[in-house]
């Protein structure tokens, strides 16, 4: 890293350290001081977006005075608004999506800033369309706050001497995940970062040395690692788990529990809000991180449900984000809030429910016999890095992969479809698999499933009922 990079980024995280007190704080703020905290930050906000965003100042049909915004009235951004206008939505008109995509191809393992001062991530289609998102300095260091305040809630405070912690997460700094620990490693904690494309034997060798008194990842890949502990090839003792980013079965969590007995925390990361949610000591429900987000869960009409309801989808808007503003942006979740107050003293609203984002974990013939088993993220990351390709599905069939594939504007159908044939063969191989057939075919748009809120990148091929 050069002497540049390791400056800013000790100085970005020397703010968020600066500012923990006030976001402990904030989490038992009486609700109405809370409102109008989220007011006063939305009014500058907007008025911000629209004055200097050339996307929001067309959305809301000029420049709003934050005297005269109403959350309620203004109207929401779905992901795919994003992406069609995305040069027109930085207030810096230096970030085009030329720029970004070129910034992101040429990333490599490092937290590298583009500019200077932005971080540059790209989701990798878990809403149906992949998605490209900008942080500058300033929102990174409320990002940082966010996962310091996530480390507090399960008790990791820094100490010494210092604990160990594992995370199995996103392989490149291109996700969030990977990012986020690549920029707060600076030596508060003895901590390793391990991909989730990893094979699980490597990941049982590294955890063994390791030794992690914290463990972390997606509950898919701690489940099987907990499968592995209760078979005796993993021998680790963490004394605290967590989950995020995908949906935590009950059969996740019950074989976590019989693995390691504790309790496993459970945590809400979104690319456009950061850290949103997690549980407290009392496992009663993720509380969001209202003092940094608005987060409003509404049915399909966009009216908000009742506490206690699942809702259709999800409206956030991230209060600190000036660099690229998300103002009502649509999550296709399916989540259910509860407005009780918790046990802890914390006065943010909890998540008691959520679904939509999990994907399956494919089981694939290996070329050497048995089966190999093929994390989504080996497959999401490689399409999430073609700038032609705007939304997929992967099924799993009878001898390989059907492949639905919409396209970007502009995009070449065949040349498309071959460059995604030849990449997911070439990963699997890589992975040890045997010769599948991989079935690319070009549609208009990917339907979702029926009562699911996010569409199923990844599915595994359908369990026949016996006779």
């Amino acid at each position: 890293m050069s002497l540049s990079y390791t400056w800013k980024n000790f100085a970005d995280v020397g703010r968020a350290i600066r500012d923990r007190a006030a976001w402990e704080q904030r989490e038992r703020w009486p609700r109405e001081r809370l409102h109008d905290w989220q007011r006063a930050r939305l009014a500058d906000l907007v008025e911000h977006a629209s004055t200097s965003t050339p996307f929001y100042r067309a959305h809301y049909g000029g420049p709003v005075a934050g005297d005269e915004v109403r959350l309620e009235s203004l109207p929401i951004v779905t992901k795919a608004a994003m992406m069609d206008h995305l040069d027109d939505f930085f207030a810096d008109r230096r970030l085009t999506r030329e720029s970004l995509e070129r910034h992101l191809q040429s990333l490599g393992e490092r937290d590298e800033l583009l500019l200077g001062q932005y971080r540059v991530m790209a989701s990798s289609g878990s809403s149906g369309r992949k998605g490209i998102y900008v942080y500058d300095r300033a929102a990174w260091s409320e990002f940082l706050g966010g996962a310091m305040r996530f480390s507090r809630m399960m008790g990791l405070s820094p100490r010494l001497p210092r604990r160990c912690m594992a995370q199995v997460a996103a392989p490149d700094v291109k996700h969030m995940t990977c990012r986020g620990g690549a920029s707060i490693s600076v030596g508060a904690f003895r901590a390793i970062r391990l991909s989730a494309t990893m094979p699980i034997d490597e990941l049982v060798a590294a955890l063994n040395r390791h030794r992690p008194d914290a463990l972390t990842g997606y509950p898919s890949i701690l489940a099987l690692l907990a499968d592995e502990q209760i078979a005796g090839r993993l021998r680790i003792a963490p004394a605290t788990i967590s989950t995020t980013s995908e949906v935590r079965t009950d059969a996740m969590t019950a074989r976590i529990r019989e693995a390691w007995d504790v309790e496993p925390f459970n945590c809400l990361g979104l690319t456009e809000t950061g850290i949103t949610a997690i549980d407290c000591e009392l496992h009663a429900g993720m509380h969001v991180f209202e003092d940094a987000c608005i987060f409003e869960v509404v049915d399909e009409q966009n009216q908000p449900v009742p506490a206690g309801t699942p809702g259709h989808k999800v409206l956030v808007t991230n209060l600190y984000n000036r660099a690229q503003p998300f103002i009502r942006f649509e999550i296709t979740d399916l989540v259910t809030v509860t407005d009780e107050p918790c046990a802890c003293g914390r006065t943010f609203r909890r998540i008691t429910a959520i679904e939509g984002r999990s994907d399956d974990i494919l089981e694939l013939p290996s070329a050497a016999g048995g089966i190999v088993r093929v994390h989504p993220i080996q497959i999401r990351s490689p399409l999430a890095a073609m700038p032609a390709v705007s939304q997929y599905q992967i099924t799993q069939v009878a001898g390989g992969l059907d492949v639905a594939l919409a396209l970007a504007p502009g995009a070449a159908a065949d040349e498309t479809a071959l460059a995604v044939e030849s990449t997911l063969r070439a990963k699997l191989a890589g992975l040890g698999c045997a010769v599948l057939h991989v079935r690319v075919s070009v549609v208009a748009h990917i339907e979702r499933e029926a009562g699911a809120g996010k569409l199923k990148l990844i599915k595994k091929a359908p369990i026949r009922e016996a006779a």
